[in-house]
């Protein structure tokens, strides 16, 4: 078989076609960022590159160029609310030593609206890539959510083009996926806050039911926009909705799965494929995925700190959707060795078996420390093993 360009591997991998090896495409965004200075698209294709692994961009990832302003999640953009013009904005900003605060009124149509959030610095406390947090929530009740709807600003209309432009631009280098950070699983529900989502299941579902419909109405708008200038894959990351962040399996069957299904309908109907991302213990609802004909699922973190176990993942729905992941990114990267990396590698293309539909990752992007040998050795394994393979396939045909 020749050799298959980065793109081709990795959508032949994604429609569980022979490829020539399995494609290597760890998320590289963290890890750009801490190192390199910026989780730019540019950077995550360099990387990856040097590396010798088969970059897949996440176009708009870590708020780099968003679709559009968000406001719920981050106390400030770019356009610095002036793509809100039916909104009276009044900003707070205490900036201190480790931390920013931003005290938030907003004067909508439809009522006011207030909140209070502190903003660790990066690399102190609280990591390399803190989140805002939220002291008081922007809603309280159900009946902030007509005022909640205006506070997502439209779509810039230069977006879809450079998307478009710049997926052109990398031609068979890299496959290119637009990646909407508003749904309910990534950012939609930091209108309510962390406690506020969970505590809403139990004490007022009508309210996070209409929390969660404001966030998909317009993540299905972002999509919307993307996928009719011709866009053809897209991430969804749900890492908010899934037994790691604390919901029952009643509670996502109840309120996510439903989203998640209509998210599916409506890449499909653009002709699209679909990658669902949680990089938590995600095993209990990847039937239900490979029911709605999600087309690649990720990304599957195993034992102890996941639940998923690869092989029996690939024995039980290996022909019916691509599987991505499988890989451990603390223990096995970023406080392993290259070692260690061999190892973990070699046992996961082991169970994967004859590897169609399987792209190797780890289950999330690489923090800033994790070293470069061990990313080096991950790619490094996956072309070790599968020439050993091709020669002993072929010293046996002899």
């Amino acid at each position: 078989m020749s050799t298959m360009t980065p793109r081709e591997r990795i959508l032949r991998a994604y429609d569980r076609q022979e490829v020539d090896r399995p494609p290597v495409c760890p998320l590289l965004t963290r890890w750009v960022r801490g190192r390199r200075g910026s989780p730019s698209e540019l950077h995550q294709l360099y990387a990856a590159e040097e590396f010798g692994l088969d970059p897949l961009i996440c176009y708009g990832s870590y708020i780099n160029h968003p679709i559009a302003s968000d406001y719920v999640y981050r106390p400030g953009s770019d356009a610095d609310y002036r793509d809100l013009p039916d909104v009276n904005v009044e900003v707070g900003v205490e900036n201190r030593k480790d931390r920013t605060v931003h005290s938030r009124r907003f004067e909508t149509p439809d009522g006011v609206l207030s909140d209070r959030i502190v903003w660790a610095r990066s690399n102190m406390t609280f990591g390399d890539g803190p989140n805002p947090h939220r002291e008081e929530p922007l809603v309280r009740s159900i009946d902030d959510l007509p005022a909640l709807r205006h506070l997502y600003a439209s779509p810039q209309p230069s977006f879809a083009d450079s998307l478009r432009m710049f997926t052109e631009i990398l031609g068979q280098r890299a496959l290119v996926e637009y990646g909407d950070w508003t749904n309910a699983g990534c950012w939609g529900m930091e209108s309510l806050g962390p406690e506020q989502m969970l505590v809403s299941a139990l004490t007022d579902k009508e309210l996070l039911r209409g929390v969660l419909r404001v966030c998909q109405e317009v993540h299905l708008r972002n999509l919307k926009s993307v996928l009719e200038s011709g866009q053809k894959h897209i991430v969804g990351s749900w890492f908010q909705c899934g037994p790691s962040a604390g919901w029952s399996p009643t509670h996502i069957s109840e309120f996510f799965l439903p989203l998640i299904r209509e998210v599916v309908k409506l890449v499909h109907s653009y002709d699209a494929t679909y990658r669902f991302q949680d990089d938590g213990k995600m095993a209990g609802i990847i039937p239900q995925l490979v029911e709605m004909n999600v087309d690649v699922i990720g990304a599957l973190q195993p034992p102890p700190l996941g639940d998923c176990v690869f092989g029996e993942l690939k024995r039980q729905y290996g022909d019916r959707v691509c599987l991505f992941g499988g890989l451990d990114p603390i223990y096995t990267f970023e406080l392993g060795n290259a070692e260690k990396v061999r190892d973990a590698v070699k046992e996961l293309l082991e169970q994967a078996g004859d590897s169609r539909g399987v792209v190797i990752s780890a289950a999330e992007a690489f923090g800033p420390a994790t070293p470069e040998d061990c990313i080096r050795e991950l790619g490094k394994t996956v072309r070790e093993h599968t020439a050993n393979r091709i020669h002993n396939g072929n010293h046996k045909r002899s």
